[in-house]
């Protein structure tokens, strides 16, 4: 297989024969609101103009509608015959966008070569969860290839412990950039009032859990360097899962563009 990052968590994946692109995210820097009154996001432009970033794909494959994962700028860019493979939640509303090549995930589905199993995500911990909404994460097997396990926005849980220990993933694509919402930086003030930070997707030390639980697989972290809300860099995930003897050569945090084979 070979997982190319284009920004934030959307991905380019040709697997099976075929090419994926999960989670696109199109909008033009500092477009988009703040989300830590930090900077307008995203806070770094897409490394490839969209035309090339749609060249070849085959799917797109979302995990939830966060404008951070499927903004106005990829709605307009997508053809809207495009296959899409969704949790179930977001036919509706994609239908509602003009999309009509809408596939509905419930528990597993077989395209091609390869079998999509959809799987539980939680993106956040406390009363955050109340509008957080569905968000789901994504195995692909196919017989010629790694088993591949997309983790979507979650942070470190049962959830994702049991997929891992129950479908055995070689790859892992796991949304690690450490995002919070702070009382400070609350989004939600019409709906929540937060008195802690809350956690929205794995930070470092989830991610070291997650290696360390069990140590056959490969992580590729995403989710990093594009928001103004997260917490952690790659510099300083690198760092740290090395401080804490973490094989690096299980470990890949590729920069926007970067392509990775497998």
């Amino acid at each position: 297989m070979e997982v190319q990052l284009i920004r934030n968590a959307t991905v380019k994946i040709r697997y099976g024969g075929k090419v994926w692109l999960v989670d696109p995210f199109f909008a033009d820097r500092h477009t988009l609101p703040s989300f830590a009154g930090k900077s307008p996001n995203p806070v770094v432009s897409l490394p490839l103009p969209v035309s090339e970033i749609l060249k070849d794909v085959d799917y797109i494959l979302i995990t939830h509608l966060h404008p951070d994962h499927f903004d106005a700028k990829a709605q307009a860019s997508i053809p809207k015959s495009m296959p899409f493979f969704v949790q179930p939640s977001d036919v509706e509303p994609l239908a509602k966008m003009g999309f009509v090549n809408l596939n509905s995930i419930e528990n597993e589905k077989r395209i091609s070569n390869t079998t999509i199993t959809r799987v539980m995500a939680q993106h956040g911990e406390g009363e955050i969860l109340k509008v957080m909404g569905a968000v789901s994460g994504y195995v692909l097997a196919e017989d010629s290839e790694s088993a591949l396990y997309i983790t979507g926005d979650t942070i470190w849980c049962d959830s994702v412990k049991s997929t891992i220990h129950e479908h055995h993933p070689e790859v892992v694509i796991c949304n690690a950039g450490g995002n919070i919402f702070s009382p400070e930086s609350n989004p939600f003030q019409e709906y929540l009032t937060l008195h802690r930070t809350h956690k929205l997707i794995m930070d470092e030390k989830q991610v070291l859990e997650m290696v360390t639980d069990k140590s056959s697989f490969k992580v590729i972290a995403v989710h990093i360097g594009a928001l103004d809300h997260e917490t952690v860099s790659r510099k300083h995930l690198k760092t740290y899962l090395k401080t804490h003897q973490v094989d690096t050569k299980r470990i890949f945090v590729p920069e926007d563009g970067e392509r990775i084979n497998l």
